[in-house]
């Protein structure tokens, strides 16, 4: 008769998506992981299967986590401009220590494009899901007469999709908050008439 798993799930998951976000898919070894977890190898591989199934769970975890947080920052007020600017301060002038580790989705990008790439796209999608909000507000700017009619919206898109990997990388050179704040107020200011 087999043992009963005698953890939660949902937190050894948090657990690994810490550990994967910090050191990366391949610098978390499975010993890493199941002393970060305090699971045992076997009830790793029992409920998990493998490495890679355990990470797709932990981004999985985290990309509905965020994309609720990002979904509601970036329509939350009546002024698009306004929400792109309060989604940028929310991710880059918190308190969080995860800036420091830079974005997962970018990271896992990065990290696993050429040796696991249906993990890779996982988070190329969520990016590009977050590309599509970015779109939309510009749009709504637009309509609004706040942003020139001769702009090309899917190049600001892109633009501000990749602010958000540019703003990690600043964070991570311990740029300070002050800093991060007038980069992000250029951007959004350069947007508008």
């Amino acid at each position: 008769m087999s043992r009963l798993r005698e953890f939660d799930r949902t937190d050894v998951v948090t657990k690994a998506l810490n550990l994967f976000w910090s050191d990366g898919y391949n610098a978390s070894s499975i010993s890493k992981l199941i002393d970060v977890m305090g699971i045992n190898r076997g009830s790793l591989y029992a409920t998990f299967r493998n490495k890679a199934s355990l990470f797709s769970e932990a981004m999985s975890s985290f990309t509905k986590s965020s994309w609720d947080f990002d979904s509601a920052r970036l329509v939350g007020v009546d002024d698009p401009l306004q929400d792109i600017r309060g989604f940028y301060y929310s991710k880059f002038l918190s308190d969080g220590e995860t800036i420091s580790n830079g974005c997962l989705l970018f990271n896992t990008v990065s990290e696993l494009s050429n040796t696991l790439p249906e993990v890779a796209g996982e988070a190329r999608d969520h990016l590009l899901e977050l590309r599509t909000l970015f779109l939309k507000r510009l749009t709504d700017a637009r309509d609004n007469g706040m942003i020139d009619m001769e702009k090309d919206l899917d190049v600001q898109a892109d633009y501000l999709l990749a602010m958000i990997a540019g703003l990690r990388t600043l964070s991570k050179m311990d740029f300070d908050r002050a800093s991060l704040k007038k980069v992000i107020d250029t951007t959004v200011d350069g947007l508008s008439i």
